[in-house]
């Protein structure tokens, strides 16, 4: 799992949570340049469309998330959570809101443990992710009190809108229409009762685009409550913390009018939010090679810093 885009940091496992006897993790970066003290946290969710994706997997790990954390001299934690088909939407934010306890109730104790005299300052804390990890990003960001700031990257937001939930063309990324069988067949391989919450791209790739494709993405995600939909979420929240959400206008796996929609939306029921919106030219994951000088990463960024430290 470990890559070269990590060798800055040491980097220890933890199981925040278990559902039955599967145990779901979370790695804990700590920069190698730190000694004893307390720092500042970022969360990072990974994307995958909820479907695939793990919490270290390097070529979807922002490289600049990586120096803007060695910058600040800030600890990262990345989750991983239940992946569906196997599991719900429902299911995934619970993991999500579990995983936040983790962090206030065992983390500082886990790092202790590691008898490096380093632990986590709770009070500053970033969260951050892309697509549906983005989605994550926005779910904690309106729900968790703690957070100091968020960054969503190209977020999937909308979950309910035709993209998600209705058949049509959709080239995403450049790739044909897959099959109904591609899903299919994956229903008929699944186990009963079968938990997965790590998946190292390639694998189920296919299987995510697929679901999306077919509009099937709602059936397996669920209709639950508003709290697991952003868009309805905002109607209930009477504050939320700064946001800093980019997308690149030429997007074919989320929709750049996901983003465009909730900034709207926000702004008109609670306007005095902070929340900057960055459209730039790009197709999806279109900031795999902007670095902390990059101008519109930049200003979003310091807009970030600002409000996190």
């Amino acid at each position: 799992m470990a890559s070269a885009k990590f060798t800055e940091f040491n980097i220890s496992t933890a199981c925040f949570k278990k559902v039955g006897n599967h145990e779901i993790k979370a790695d804990i970066m700590i920069p190698k340049t730190l000694s004893s003290g307390k720092y500042p946290v970022v969360v990072r969710f990974h994307g995958g469309y909820l479907i695939t994706g793990s919490r270290l997997f390097a070529d979807w790990f922002p490289s600049w998330l990586v120096e803007y954390a060695l910058l600040h001299s800030a600890i990262i934690v990345a989750p991983d959570y239940r992946l569906i088909p196997e599991s719900t939407g429902a299911d995934i934010n619970a993991d999500v809101a579990d995983f936040w306890t983790w962090v206030h109730r065992d983390l500082p104790s886990f790092l202790y443990s590691l008898g490096s005299g380093i632990s986590v300052d709770t009070e500053k804390v970033l969260v951050v992710g892309e697509s549906a990890g983005g989605y994550l990003a926005i779910q904690s960001a309106l729900s968790q009190p703690c957070i100091s700031a968020a960054i969503a990257a190209y977020p999937m937001i909308d979950l309910k809108s035709d993209f998600f939930s209705k058949a049509f063309e959709k080239p995403i990324m450049g790739s044909a229409m897959l099959p109904a069988t591609v899903i299919d067949e994956h229903l008929a391989d699944m186990k009963p009762n079968q938990i997965v919450s790590s998946a190292e791209p390639p694998t189920r790739g296919e299987l995510a685009f697929a679901i999306v494709q077919q509009g099937r993405f709602t059936d397996f995600f669920g209709n639950g409550p508003p709290a697991l939909f952003p868009m309805e979420q905002l109607e209930l929240i009477q504050s939320v913390p700064p946001l800093f959400i980019f997308h690149g206008r030429d997007d074919t796996a989320v929709p750049v009018e996901e983003s465009e929609s909730f900034v709207a939306k926000l702004k008109t029921r609670l306007p005095e939010s902070k929340v900057l919106l960055v459209l730039e030219p790009g197709e999806h994951a279109f900031d795999s090679t902007a670095t902390l000088e990059t101008p519109w990463l930049k200003q979003g960024l310091d807009f970030v810093t600002n409000e996190w430290l």
